[in-house]
Order: structure tokens, then C-alpha cells, then sequence
């Protein structure tokens, strides 16, 4: 399907429809912030108000998506800026990490990347989470930097990881290759096929 991918009033729906999986990637609205908040407390020490939330749910150049099974089981962000994106937030609930969903909202988050133009894609993560680092380099980012004590509690560096030109063919194919990898979301991690190694950023 082609069109944008938003949280705003009139949004479209979702440009990856994962349905089969068990999961479905839709954009965020003000009903799932409960369920988002609670996954937030849990993965990240500085969690997002609902007020912020709320500021970024209304907020034009934001894109923000959940995945939804009977409830909502992870989260993704995105800001954009001229040609490029900065993934602004990944989070997974801690009993399905490991399971594909980090998987589904990216691939969801590069498919509304293309429809609004975007070429190139940056986000932060931490320096000592190796495993995020290596999911985030199966869907082609780069390391390109580093961001000194960026993070606190605990302090870590950020390292900066860019994905450029994300209509090459090169990218089209790794996102395939990602998307035909996925498994249902079982109730157990052994009994799922490719999955995540790591699903918290920001």
C-alpha cells in the first residue's frame, strides 16, 4: 500500500500489515498510551510523561507506531527532518523481547521512512548493549560516532548508527529477507523462529 504512515488525526493505516504473525503494527493513538507508559516504566530509567506523549501523538514531523496483539506489546518512534529520519524510540515488553516484535516495528518504521521520502535513518544506542547494536545492523545501520555519557543511570556512551539511502536495492532485500524470517509471536521464546536480539532504544 502506499501513503503515510502518521498518528494524527486521519492517519492512514498501517503500511506493513503483519496480521499473519500475530501482530499488528498500527499507529500510536491516545488509547494505547496506558499500555505504552507501562512499557516504558519498565525499559527505560527516564520514561516519557502522557503529557509528552500526548505532544508527540499531535506533532506532525513524529511518527509513532505500536504492535498490538490483544494489547499493545511494543513500541516505535520516528522523527523526521527534511530527507532524514532519527528512530526516536524502540520498546518491546520485557516477556515477548526476543520474539520478532523490534523486527515488525522497524520494518514498519522504514516502510513509513519511504513514504515520506526520507533517504537516510540515524538513531542512538547504547554502548554497552551489543545485542541492540547487532539488531539495528541486520537492518543495514552503521556505527558512525559516538556520543560521550549520553546516557545516564547507569551513565553509558550512545553510539550512532546511520542507514543511508535506505531505497537502495541492498536495503530493499535485507528488509525482505528480515520480513520472510519472521515467526508467529509463540508463548515461549524456544519455540520462535528469527527474533530480536535486543529491543530497547532511546
Amino acid at each position: 500500500m502506499n501513503g503515510p504512515v502518521g498518528t494524527g488525526a486521519g492517519a492512514a493505516v498501517p503500511l506493513v500489515d503483519l496480521t499473519l504473525a500475530g501482530v499488528r503494527v498500527v499507529p500510536m493513538r491516545g488509547r494505547h498510551l496506558s499500555a505504552v507508559r507501562a512499557i516504558d516504566e519498565v525499559c527505560f530509567s527516564r520514561p516519557w510523561s502522557t503529557a509528552l506523549w500526548r505532544r508527540e501523538l499531535a506533532d506532525p514531523t513524529r511518527v509513532h507506531l505500536v504492535a498490538v496483539t490483544d494489547t499493545v506489546v511494543g513500541h516505535a518512534g520516528l522523527l523526521s527532518v527534511l530527507d532524514e529520519g532519527h528512530v526516536t524510540t524502540v520498546a518491546v515488553r520485557p516477556d515477548l523481547q526476543g520474539r520478532g516484535v523490534a523486527s515488525r516495528l522497524l520494518l514498519a518504521l522504514f516502510a513509513a521512512a519511504r513514504s515520506r521520502e526520507i533517504a537516510h535513518l540515524t538513531l542512538e544506542v547504547r554502548a554497552a548493549d551489543r545485542r541492540a547494536q547487532r539488531l539495528y545492523g541486520r537492518f543495514g545501520f552503521a556505527p558512525a560516532g559516538v556520543r560521550a555519557a549520553y546516557y545516564s543511570d547507569p551513565t553509558d556512551d550512545a553510539v550512532v548508527m546511520w542507514c543511508h539511502d535506505i531505497d537502495r536495492p541492498e536495503i530493499a532485500e535485507r528488509l525482505e529477507l528480515i520480513r520472510r524470517g519472521l515467526a508467529p509471536i509463540t508463548a515461549h521464546p524456544d519455540d520462535a523462529g528469527a527474533g530480536d536480539d535486543d529491543e530497547v532504544v532511546r
